[in-house]
């Protein structure tokens, strides 16, 4: 157990010096930018800011989780981590431990942005067209914060085995290209269903108790990771490089 251990923290510390070597300045602008996302706020509501912030700070760090895989994925690189001294099974173990790592840096930038949106709604006079505007105080942010964070899992979920599978640009093309044609697809699906239905669903999702909703997302990215875990690890030890 303790070798298995050395030995997934020797991968991780691969992962963290893949996204540290461009220096302190670039790490701490990676880290930071996110918090500039409130702003929009000033332009559009919290509301509205909220929602924009939920997106872009999700879609960045799932990025950020595919950007470990910049070495692996390249040739000779990916020949190097093959013959590190870590079982390629502890390998994967470490990337899906170091996309964990940012998982809990996006959580905590959300909640920092939540925050930087209620100080705003306090100290900001609403501009003319914004005086109907909605406090984010008023919304849920316990549920808003849970299904940020689920979608961050799954994205990271199905992303993985891509880069395992397939060269880093390749890998990056189809990934995001199947994410915008099923979100297309699924706007599509959103517009062509009528009203009438749109709105029995909807009533019927708010019906079922917030234990409930935390459950489902809590065995829904539960399943997503195994799977993806169990799909990655066997792409990696079967892959010639």
């Amino acid at each position: 157990m303790k070798d298995a251990s050395v030995a997934i923290r020797r991968a991780m510390r691969l992962d963290y010096q893949t996204i540290t070597d461009s220096g302190l300045v670039s790490i701490l602008v990676t880290f930071l930018f996110p918090l500039l996302f409130p702003l929009i706020a000033f332009m559009v509501g919290t509301v509205g800011a909220l929602a924009l912030c939920l997106t872009l700070t999700v879609g960045y760090w799932a990025l950020s989780a595919a950007g470990l895989f910049v070495n692996t994925s390249s040739v000779q690189c990916g020949r190097l981590s093959a013959l590190v001294p870590v079982t390629r099974s502890h390998q994967v173990v470490g990337r899906y431990l170091s996309a964990g790592v940012l998982g809990v840096v996006c959580l905590a930038e959300i909640i920092v942005q939540i925050g930087l949106l209620w100080l705003i709604d306090a100290v900001w006079m609403p501009l003319p067209w914004q005086d109907d505007s909605t406090p984010v105080s008023v919304l849920p942010t316990g549920m808003v914060v849970g299904v940020a964070m689920a979608a961050f899992v799954a994205i990271v979920a199905l992303e993985m085995p891509f880069y395992y599978a397939f060269e880093f640009t390749k890998a990056s093309s189809w990934f995001w290209s199947a994410v915008f044609v099923v979100a297309g697809a699924f706007g599509v699906g959103i517009i062509l269903i009528p009203d009438e239905v749109l709105h029995s669903m909807a009533e019927s999702l708010a019906a079922m108790p917030g234990w409930m909703w935390g459950l489902i997302g809590v065995i829904g990215c539960s399943a997503a990771v195994a799977v993806s875990y169990a799909i990655s690890r066997h792409i990696w030890l079967n892959k010639e490089l």
